[in-house]
């Protein structure tokens, strides 16, 4: 088997659309917000019913802003903008709360500097780590620890190999296609392969509970178990990439976050595992330790 299918590829380009849709965003908000083009407002034609007519409000505060005045705009709209910012869509929430702290700065003569601009930003960014799916998290006592000796870590290093090659569908590779093809090309039944693809990951964190641990990797394995557990919950996020593309980008980049962490934890067991003298034939599962540390 290949370990280093769990493990961080060199580049991941996907993530720079994350950056360049936020980018995107808020040259958006500063078009629509600019007080020569209020009739561009009419950009939002499916609010709900119940939802205030929050682009019709934007305008009003443009108006004032645009007056030789530069009174502050009417709060009660203000407020009711920041109710309508409050969507289940990650996306939708950030675009419209972007329009709304723009619209507050300029109407005090700010928005256009670099440090409004990115408390702005960073607000946003606030509202998509809310949306982020959470993890089930495993604890020591759910581990089979065992006592170390050179036995019971041989035997150990070829059954977390064992957990991994079960899975194949945990595999990066096939998350970015998916990934790829609902981007670009709009393609909805990837997001099916993407929960495959989770619950596979989630699959070698059971698995890997079930292995007996010597008690020296307790500690590391029960990393590797969690870190496992949250990379399959990333998967609810990715999956909403094509209707809330903010939530489906951050559940992409905490995935390689965790592929980064997990490749941490797997290098250290393997310098542990060679430390201490374990040595595994070519023809056993446990041999991919070596290709961890070994010079590339």
């Amino acid at each position: 088997m290949n370990i280093r299918a769990y493990l961080p590829s060199a580049q991941f380009i996907l993530l720079t659309a994350s950056i360049a849709l936020s980018a995107g965003t808020v040259v958006a908000a500063e078009y629509y917000t600019a007080p020569e083009a209020p009739a561009r407002l009419s950009i939002d034609t499916s609010q709900p019913a119940q939802d205030p007519n929050w682009a019709a409000v934007l305008a009003q505060i443009q108006a004032e802003n645009a007056s030789s005045s530069f009174a502050a705009p009417d709060p009660n709209a203000t407020q009711a903008l920041l109710a309508a910012a409050q969507s289940g869509n990650v996306t939708d929430s950030v675009g419209k709360s972007l329009l709304v702290n723009l619209a507050n700065a300029k109407s005090q003569g700010l928005g256009d500097d670099i440090p409004t601009q990115n408390d702005i930003i960073a607000s946003a960014a606030a509202q998509v780590a809310r949306g982020q799916a959470t993890a089930t998290v495993a604890a020591l006592s759910d581990l089979t620890v065992t006592p170390a000796s050179s036995a019971a870590l041989h035997q150990y290093g070829n059954a977390v190999m064992e957990v991994l090659d079960a899975h194949p569908d945990a595999s990066e590779q096939m998350t970015f296609i998916a990934m790829d093809a609902v981007v670009e090309g709009g393609a909805k039944d990837q997001a099916q392969t993407l929960s495959q693809i989770g619950a596979a990951y989630a699959a070698i964190a059971q698995g890997l509970e079930e292995v007996p641990v010597p008690q020296t990797l307790a500690p590391l394995h029960l990393q590797a178990v969690n870190n496992f557990l949250k990379l399959s919950a990333t998967y609810a996020d990715m999956q909403t990439v094509g209707s809330d593309p903010l939530r489906g980008l951050v559940g992409l980049q905490d995935y390689e976050s965790l592929m980064d962490a997990n490749a941490r934890v797997f290098i250290n067991i393997a310098q542990e595992l060679s430390k201490d003298g374990i040595l595994f034939t070519k023809d056993e599962p446990g041999s991919a330790w070596g290709s961890l540390i070994s010079p590339t």
